[in-house]
């Protein structure tokens, strides 16, 4: 790679120092000028003139006597010196560095959309079954997956990666919303839901081949409940268990403090997912870089700074996946949405509305489960504490102008935290007006108030802070990681969060982690009376047996954080999953990403 870089350095900055149209041509220069050129000794310029003759890319003539300035004339345009070094990177599995090339200055600018093209090539369906060779789909990827340790999950795109490779005891079937065996094959409980038994399966294997036990799942769950601190995302998902214990080889009793009926769909959350305790042992939990160990579907054979790799396990207990490898590669952020939508890959998530697919591609839609909300810190001193600050807040969001100005045709405005079937009239939330005599009437004197947000709800951040403004309150935006938006301390010091919530496909179990995650902006910026009602409220939800009333009650908890505008519901949105007729199986979940074990190639001729 340096090589190609240099010679492309150097053959741009002749061009541009010289002042020459091109360089076929033998050109006037010293071994010292190249040494400016290339930032390097004398010594080393020799050195790579050698091996720059040697690749065929240049011809040398020294200078001969006193006077006599050597010559050089390149045979091969930089571009295509680094498309070729780039193709290389790539197949090694490294989009950004490869992309990085093309940033030098000097470069004909066209070289980005040959890479793209030949890019959009190399993505999509590779192999076949005759051939021998793995069936492979390629996709390219733009957000990185921060962890795949189940009990840190806490966003969605990590969640469905943690969905290849685990399984959990029981698992909840969102076409029938019923809980249905996993890695448990059946499952009771004593007549007040205090003692629960799970009998697990026989003969199932994790990746690195040793049988699954009783004692597996003590260890994931007693892990689950220890790890981390009370901020943790997942803790609360086993707090009422007071023990786990292996009865035998394949049996685990949990006993739990208080009647907990809920406690099957706790334990079919991914993040209580069964992991080899030999492996997870707690040596070897701090280590950020081992790949995942889990029963799941695809074993992951590469997480890093260039992508992910997904591997067919052939020991799967269930229905094994079609397709032997998925490799997804991370896209530098500098790519822009327009070449990014330009690129080939047979399958992908795009803004259909600015970039149609090609007409004979199918097209999946699916409506988030989920909101973005607009939440205030009620742990901290400032204007945000007051209930007329926050309702003139809700006055100027204009969500429909929002969607409008934004060009977000995908969503539509929010009431509520889960979109409904039949959406009615938006909420009144354009009346400037009324927002300022709300601001007098609470004696708001113009203090500024920190919002923060995420890249992705940048241009939301910036509209409301527009907004916001036109009545006389100035905001201070702050932009956040996804990393730094788990750390509760950062949270903390804004007065309002900018964020969302995407519920999996359990609603009643992801409604109630709204309230219970511990960095969450919900429950992190609740006041203790707030929490201490949460959690009273979940622990009578807990203890209520009957299914339907369960999820009424769970439902209802929305009015504790919208009555007083604690939390304000901005956008539900669509997400569009658009892929070539030849890949079939395709499943389109409400985390808004497609299953992967299902996909499998049709070889044949489709119809367009």
């Amino acid at each position: 790679m340096q090589l190609a870089l240099q010679y492309a350095q150097l053959k741009t900055s002749v061009t541009r120092v010289l002042q020459i149209p091109h360089t076929y041509m033998d050109v006037p220069v010293s071994v010292e000028e190249i040494a400016g050129y290339l930032y390097c000794t004398e010594r080393n310029v020799k050195i790579l003139i050698r091996k720059m003759s040697e690749m065929g890319w240049i011809v040398w003539t020294p200078g001969r006597g006193r006077g006599h300035r050597s010559m050089i004339r390149f045979l091969v345009p930089a571009e295509d010196v680094l498309m070729a070094e780039a193709k290389i990177h790539v197949e090694q599995g490294n989009l950004n560095h490869a992309m990085s090339l093309f940033q030098m200055e000097g470069l004909d600018g066209s070289v980005m959309d040959r890479f793209l093209a030949w890019l959009g090539s190399y993505f999509g369906y590779k192999g076949n079954c005759d051939s021998g060779n793995p069936e492979t789909l390629r996709l390219p990827m733009q957000i990185r997956v921060l962890t795949l340790d189940p009990v840190d999950v806490l966003f969605s795109r990590d969640l469905h990666f943690v969905k290849q490779a685990f399984d959990t005891l029981l698992y909840f079937n969102p076409l029938c919303g019923s809980l249905e065996p996993g890695l448990a094959h059946e499952w009771e409980c004593n007549a007040n839901a205090t003692v629960w038994t799970f009998y697990l399966r026989k003969r199932v294997r994790f990746h690195h081949g040793r049988e699954l036990t009783a004692d597996d799942v003590v260890f994931s769950f007693n892990r689950l409940r220890s790890l981390g601190t009370e901020d943790s995302p997942n803790r609360w998902l086993l707090n009422s268990v007071k023990d786990i214990r292996a009865v035998d080889r394949l049996t685990v009793r949990m006993e739990l403090a208080a009647p907990n009926y809920m406690l099957p769909h706790y334990v079919s959350s991914y993040q209580a997912a069964i992991v080899p305790a030999d492996v997870y042992s707690a040596t070897k939990v701090a280590d950020a870089s081992m790949l995942p160990v889990g029963t799941g579907p695809f074993r992951i054979t590469r997480h890093d700074a260039g992508g992910v790799t997904l591997e067919a396990f052939e020991e799967y207990y269930k229905e094994g996946a079609h397709l032997d490898r998925i490799e997804l590669l991370y896209v530098p952020d500098n790519v822009s949405d327009r070449r990014w939508q330009q690129l080939n890959f047979q399958m992908g998530k795009l803004n259909h509305y600015k970039q149609p697919a090609p007409a004979h591609w199918c097209k999946k839609e699916v409506m988030m489960l989920g909101s973005s909300t607009v939440v205030f810190n009620l742990r901290k001193n400032g204007p945000q504490q007051a209930l007329e600050f926050r309702q003139a807040i809700q006055l100027i969001l204009d969500r429909c102008g929002l969607i409008k100005e934004l060009g977000l045709y995908h969503a539509r405005p929010a009431a509520d935290f889960l979109p409904t079937d039949s959406p009615g009239q938006g909420p009144m939330d354009h009346q400037p007006e009324r927002a300022r005599e709300l601001l007098r009437e609470c004696g708001y004197n113009g203090e500024p108030i920190t919002m923060t947000f995420t890249l992705k709800n940048q241009p939301q951040a910036e509209w409301i802070q527009a907004r916001c403004q036109e009545v006389g309150i100035p905001v201070i935006l702050k932009l956040y990681t996804f990393e730094q938006m788990t750390k509760v301390p950062l949270l903390l010091e804004a007065d309002v969060i900018i964020g969302g919530v995407v519920a999996d496909d359990d609603e009643a179990r992801c409604l109630i982690e709204m309230y219970k995650v511990g960095n969450l902006a919900v429950r992190v910026c609740a006041t203790d009376e707030q929490r201490r009602v949460f959690d009273e409220t979940i622990a009578a939800i807990e203890n209520e047996p009957d299914r339907q009333a369960r999820l009424e009650r769970i439902r209802g908890m929305q009015d504790l954080v919208s009555k007083n505008f604690a939390v304000l519901f901005l956008l539900h949105t669509t997400q569009q999953l658009v892929y070539s007729p030849h890949l079939q199986g395709i499943t389109f979940n409400t985390l808004g990403w497609f299953d992967f074990k299902n996909i499998w190639y049709h070889p044949g001729p489709v119809e367009e």
